[in-house]
Formats: structure tokens, sequence, C-alpha cells
């Protein structure tokens, strides 16, 4: 067992080691489609069927074979734009700008904009190749997305790469291909074995309704010098043997050969279509995959915030513990110097001459002016005074209760008064009260 996988593992490396040409197909039907190459591995493709889609996949041997398992929302490495979603425009170039490269698609970009394609970002609905070369000149093959057909729902289903189906098949070398795909009849013009024109045929049937449009396209390619001899004509469907003999006639080739389509095969290069709604939906997820980071960011820092917010308070927390304990530990000594304070206050007003009644009457009458004040009441009681008085006018006691909250004697009292009351005339009542502060000449000091 072990041996027959290292054969197969030394087969599929001996295949990926071939290499081809960028489009080359087998000039022979029969030749073996392989589908590993030297730039990447291509093991599945979606291709157009004559009534659905084909799923094919690469076997172990290199060789690919259909899947009887479908479903369009597999993604896949390969999916085949089918032919009515195309259109083609080959034309001549000269041989020094067909070498430009970047110079020889701006024109087939430019031909297909006037036509109505229209590009997006990221999107890429033209491909662009060389089918040969003449002196001075060079014979392109440009085909694009129908402006059309845009929107059509073939052109989303998920895949890796894009390419335009014809260009999946291994097409005669100088001849004619027809097939059918979707229920419609397609015809493939191929030149030095590379791909051309394609177009897809308003018959509904292989008849002489269809012969006519194949003559019509024969002879607008050769007005242009776009066809060579057509030597080899094959049709891959379903036809009466009246329409090969036409055909016959119709295109100069006697080797006319029905036969079964030949499988698909992954090609050397893709031409990379990107189809619009592709393109949005790549955009899109471009888009969530930046928002996602975004968030995954904000995320970060937020976590990196919170931990170092967590961390600030887990420390300051240890600071307020080891100084409620420091506190606790020194209570005791707090607490006989509180009450050695609470009994020096206590004592306060017996001991402290400047607490004395007479001693704040007289600090009271030291700022009474001469004239135009006169106290009716003086009431020191306990830590409270109050003081009650006729004033000659208001200015005057303004005067007074100024002095009186600014006096340093009387500091130690929180004052405060009342808005004057009137009497006859100017004269105005005043009463004006103190209350002792908390640390009475302590704080005063």
């Amino acid at each position: 067992m072990s041996l027959r996988i290292v054969d197969e593992i030394r087969h599929t490396f001996l295949v990926g080691l071939r290499r081809f040409p960028e489009y080359n197909p087998p000039r022979s039907p029969s030749a073996a489609p392989f589908c590993f190459y030297m730039s990447r591995p291509i093991t599945s493709l979606r291709f157009p069927g004559e009534k659905a889609w084909e799923l094919w996949r690469c076997n172990r041997a290199g060789q690919w074979e259909m899947s009887t398992v479908t479903t369009d929302a597999e993604k896949i490495a390969v999916q085949g734009v089918q032919t009515s979603c195309v259109d083609s425009s080959p034309f001549w170039q000269l041989t020094q700008d067909a070498g430009g490269g970047s110079d020889v698609q701006d024109v087939a970009l430019l031909r297909w904009e006037a036509s109505g394609m229209a590009e997006e970002e990221g999107s890429r609905q033209s491909a662009l190749w060389e089918v040969m070369q003449q002196p001075h000149r060079a014979l392109m093959a440009s085909m694009a997305v129908s402006p059309e057909m845009m929107e059509d729902v073939s052109l989303a289903l998920p895949a890796e790469d894009y390419e335009i189906s014809a260009r999946l098949l291994p097409l005669p070398v100088d001849g004619v291909a027809i097939w059918t795909e979707m229920g419609r009849h397609v015809t493939a013009f191929t030149r030095d074995g590379v791909l051309m024109h394609v177009m897809l045929l308003a018959a509904p049937a292989l008849d002489d309704d269809a012969l006519a449009e194949i003559r019509d396209a024969m002879r607008a390619l050769d007005a242009q010098e776009f066809l060579g001899r057509l030597t080899q004509i094959r049709v891959w469907t379903e036809c009466e043997d009246a329409f090969l003999s036409g055909l016959s006639r119709v295109l100069g080739s006697d080797d006319v050969v029905r036969e079964p389509r030949p499988a698909p095969q992954a090609p050397a290069k893709t031409a990379s279509l990107v189809p619009l709604e592709v393109a949005r939906q790549r955009a899109e997820r471009r888009r969530r995959m930046r928002l996602m980071q975004i968030g995954s960011a904000l995320l970060a820092v937020f976590v990196v915030v919170f931990a170092g917010w967590a961390a600030m308070l887990f420390l300051r927390e240890k600071k307020l513990n080891e100084a409620e304990a420091r506190m606790l530990a020194h209570a005791p000594d707090v607490a006989v110097v509180q009450e050695a304070r609470d009994a020096w206050l206590a004592l306060e007003p017996a001991v402290n001459p400047d607490l004395y009644p007479t001693e704040v009457y007289h600090q009271v009458l030291s700022i009474i002016p001469e004239r135009g004040l006169r106290l009716n009441l003086f009431k020191l009681e306990d830590v409270t005074i109050s003081i009650e008085g006729e004033a000659s006018d208001n200015p005057t006691y303004f005067d007074f209760r100024d002095k009186l909250m600014s006096s340093p004697a009387l500091s130690r009292y929180e004052w405060s008064d009342k808005p004057p009351t009137p009497l006859d005339g100017s004269r105005v009542n005043f009463k004006a009260d103190g209350i002792l502060k908390a640390g009475g000449l302590d704080e005063a000091q």
C-alpha cells in the first residue's frame, strides 16, 4: 500500500513538471489534459454544460473527471464564463505597439469602454491575448463581459479565478468548433492553435439559419484577414448529417467531424477575469475584514486600557489598605490626642482671656464709629454672639459690618448678617450673629 502511494506521488510530481505555453491546447482531442502546472495547481473548475453547470475535478492521475455531485454554492478554482455573457472583438495591432504590453491593454480597454463596458475598482471584465504575428502587425484576440450581462447570476458564482469557457476546451488548431452551452449553440474560431473569436448563435437549432450565421461571421472575419485556412471543423453536439455537409461546404473544409465534446482542462494561465458582482463581493469582504481588524484593534486597546485601569485601582486600593492599617495601628494614640483636644476646647472659654465676654464686648465696641451707629443688644451665649443695633444709614452699617468680619480679634467667629430693615428716614436696624469656629483660638492663630 505504501509503494502505491509513493508511486502516485511520483506520478503527480512528474505531471507537474510538464511545461505548457501560455495558451496552446493539445492539438489532438485524445491528448490527456493535465491539471497541474508549475505556476499553481488547479484542482476544480465549473463549466457550462449543454443544459446545466458541470463540475470537473482533477484526480490523482492528473486527469479531469466530471463530478456527480454539483452545487452552485461550492467555491471552485476556475469558473467558466459562458459565451452568452461574452462579447468578442479581435483586431490587428502594429507589432511595435503590440510589444508595448500595457499600451495594447489600454487600446483594448478603450474599445470596450466605448461599447458601454464599465469597470469598477477591483474588477477586470476584459481579456486580451496575442493570436499570431505577421510582418509589422499582430492579431490580438479581445473578449469582454457583455454590458447587458454584467448582472447575470452566473457571474457571481463563487470561484478563485474566472475564465472564458471557450479557453477551457482543447480547440482545433486552425478551424472551427461548435458546441452547446446552457441550451445555446456556440461557435469558436481558432488560428495557429489559439482561440481568436467566439460567438453565440441566434438560431435555436443547427440548421440552415445556423449555417447562414456561421457563413456571415466567417465572411466578416475573412474580410479583415483574421482567418487563415480552416482545416479542422469539430461539432461537439447533436446535429443532422445535412448540417455537417452544409458546414463543410460553407467553411471549405473536408475535415468535418461530429464527436462528443472533450473534457475541459485547466489553462496554463487564466485570463483572471473579475466580474463586476465578484469585485463588489470581494470589496465588501475586504471592508468587513477591515472593520473586524479595526474592531479587534479597538478591543485590544480596550483590554489594555482596562487592564491598566484595573492594575491602577488595585495599587490604589493596596495603598489605601496600607494607610488604613497604619491608621488603625495609631488609633489609640489618636484617640488620646483627640480627647486632650476636646478637653481643651471645653475649657478654652474659661481659661482663654480672649474669649471672656467682656473682652469680646470690648473688641466689638472698638470698631463702632463715634457717630451714626449704636448697639441695642450684645448677647454672648456659649459659642454664639448676637449683636443688634441702629445705623444712621446703610453705608454706615456696611462699613461697621466689614470691620466686624475683618477684625483679627474677632476672626475666630464665623459671622453672618441679615439685610438691614429701614426705620424712619434713612435709619436702619441691623442684626449680626457670630459662631465660634471649631478650634477657637487655635484656628484663629
